[in-house]
């Protein structure tokens, strides 16, 4: 642990309209836990956080971490520190703000140690701008975001300081002229060229599009070292909360986001999304498939063109063909349905097979109902299961039926009108149409 550094840091600087827009693949809370990921590297004794919207801390980080309300931002430096506590053996005090992202624990070791090598008791980070010539100017400017301090004895000079504004932006200009009117040393941090690839400036909205860039990139390098496989990684986007087990195959066009887990040897075909939803080993999902907060047991198998909603569950060895939708569903080990089906609001038991085009009507217009179905039961095609409505196991449910009535264990259930066949009758149709058009030809004349 560095036992000298205390770290203050603020939250993602997004206004809450462009919030609600953005992906969670860059949300607030996932830009803290990669800025958390790289400040955790630096082994700080203390790090106050300031945000709105916190991301899951783990459990080594919440001895470290102290989270400030969001609302305290453009309280002084004094009180940030107290609420942060453990000051007193503190040697230095890192500032960070929602202008500079930095994408490697190494870069900020880098300027620490400039910053304690010159004795500085305030170190910002310049940047010498570059003249038409191509050459170095006198002209410099500072990157916002990123400052460190002497915080050796608590110097007075820091104690009414106000170190962040209300948005979430590191007062520079404050800080260097609190640390000038004090008389005590101001010392830059020149950028080198080898060092542009180390941080991100934030200052717009569309930095966000870099930032999602360098975070993707991050991403997918790190699970490639782990031994999941990509065929296109520049087309793949994975949250960097996600985890996915070795041995995966992940195709081109494929998202995953939010703290989504995949198994071990998993295979995703294109265009798949995958969101806060975890999934076993060996699961198999076809392409243009969507799943949103589910559980996938081991080996089941999914799609082309599913969807399951929020609270589904399948079984291991289940199986979901093209166009199921599934929602609050929970689908048992090896449970088929594998066309053009929809189960809401359902528990259906293992082995059991689900028919084309059948429907759980789940939704009387006022509430949400429930549909059981028993272990090995066998649900015909274009069947309509009118909830709340039980299906016992082994049960047959013949193909068109429309149930509203408790099927009983073993039974045979035959919910359909009476087939009727007329002979002849297209026949004496055409004619009757011919008959009736020659009559309007007659009163045209």
């Amino acid at each position: 642990m560095n036992k000298g550094l205390l770290v203050l840091a603020c939250g993602d600087g997004i206004s809450g309209g462009q919030k609600k827009k953005l992906p969670a693949l860059i949300s607030g809370p996932s830009l803290l836990r990669s800025r958390l990921e790289v400040l955790m590297k630096l082994r700080p004794r203390n790090i106050g956080l300031l945000a709105e919207d916190l991301p899951a801390l783990r459990k080594s980080w919440k001895k470290v971490v102290r989270v400030l309300p969001a609302e305290r931002l453009a309280s002084s430096l004094s009180f940030l520190l107290e609420r942060t506590k453990r000051t007193k053996t503190a040697d230095e005090l890192l500032l960070l703000s929602t202008e500079f992202f930095p994408r490697e624990a190494g870069f900020i070791k880098k300027i620490l140690k400039f910053h304690q090598k010159a004795g500085n008791d305030l170190t910002l980070v310049g940047e010498k701008a570059i003249s038409s010539s191509n050459q170095p100017s006198e002209d410099y400017f500072i990157h916002p975001g990123l400052a460190l301090v002497s915080f050796k004895g608590q110097p007075k000079w820091l104690s009414r300081l106000k170190p962040f504004k209300p948005s979430g932006q590191m007062d520079v200009v404050a800080l260097a002229e609190a640390a000038w009117a004090a008389g005590v040393k101001i010392g830059f941090y020149w950028v080198r060229e080898a060092d542009r690839e180390s941080f991100i400036p934030v200052n717009s909205l569309a930095d966000y599009s870099r930032l999602a860039e360098s975070l993707r990139q991050s991403k997918i390098a790190e699970l490639e070292k782990r031994g999941v496989f990509f065929l296109d990684p520049a087309s793949v986007w994975i949250d960097p909360a996600a985890e996915v087990g070795p041995g995966t195959v992940i195709y081109p066009s494929v998202i995953i986001e939010g703290r989504s887990r995949l198994g071990r040897d998993c295979l995703v075909y294109p265009h798949c999304h995958i969101i806060d939803s975890r999934l076993g080993k060996r699961v198999k999902i076809f392409g243009a498939t969507i799943i949103e907060g589910c559980l996938v047991e081991d080996e089941a198998q999914l799609g082309p063109f599913s969807r399951l909603r929020p609270e589904t569950r399948l079984g291991r060895g289940s199986r979901v063909g093209n166009f199921v939708e599934m929602k609050k569903t929970f689908f048992g080990r090896g449970a088929k349905a594998m066309h053009l089906s929809y189960l809401g609001d359902a528990r259906v038991e293992k082995e059991v097979n689900v028919g084309a085009g059948t429907i759980t009507c789940n939704y009387d217009g006022v509430r949400k109902n429930r549909t059981f179905i028993g272990r090995g039961a066998f649900i015909g095609s274009g069947t309509e299961l009118v909830a709340p409505v039980r299906v016992g196991r082994r049960a047959y449910v013949a193909a068109g039926s429309t149930i509203t009535e408790n099927v009983r264990p073993e039974a045979l259930a035959i919910a359909r009108a009476r087939q009727v066949q007329k002979p002849g009758w297209v026949k004496e149709r055409r004619a009757r149409l011919r008959a009736a058009g020659k009559k309007v030809a007659k009163k045209r004349k």
